[in-house]
């Protein structure tokens, strides 16, 4: 038996740990966009958005509904790390501007978090098309803490 207890409140709260949590907290559709986790702070957390067919609009490109999920989904990560483990959350607005199409390579979203209050979380998400690396998509997302 490990003398470690992975269940330990102080264990870090890393990329194993937050894909984990994405994976069991979330609902199977949203599992479906295969969102990945790359890296992970209280700062500022990022992650893959792999392109699927099964994501894609008439034109062939990310459709922006999977783009707002993506980036409430990285959110839920991100929160989890600036307020030190995980909580019971909830979104409590997410504004969303699109700028260019996410192409075939996915998309690249990082979380900047800006203000991680003791009832209220908000954040920047950012998210750039993996080929150009030019900016696709920028949202801003409040978080409630229950």
């Amino acid at each position: 038996m490990s003398e470690i207890d992975d269940a330990a409140p102080d264990r870090a709260f890393d990329e194993a740990a937050a894909q984990a949590l994405l994976d069991d907290v979330t609902a199977p559709w949203v599992r479906d966009l295969g969102l990945r986790v790359t890296s992970v702070s209280p700062a500022q957390s990022c992650f893959f958005l792999p392109f699927s067919e099964a994501l894609t609009r008439d034109a062939g490109m990310i459709c922006g509904q999977a783009i707002v999920a993506a980036a409430d989904t990285a959110m839920i990560a991100a929160v989890t790390a600036a307020i030190g483990g995980y909580a019971p959350i909830t979104t409590v607005d997410i504004a969303s501007r699109f700028l260019r199409p996410l192409g075939n390579e996915g998309g690249d979203v990082t979380v900047d978090i800006l203000k991680a209050g003791r009832r209220l979380v908000v954040g920047r998400i950012t998210i750039t098309d993996h080929a150009s690396g030019k900016l696709a998509a920028d949202l801003t997302s409040t978080y409630a803490r229950l």
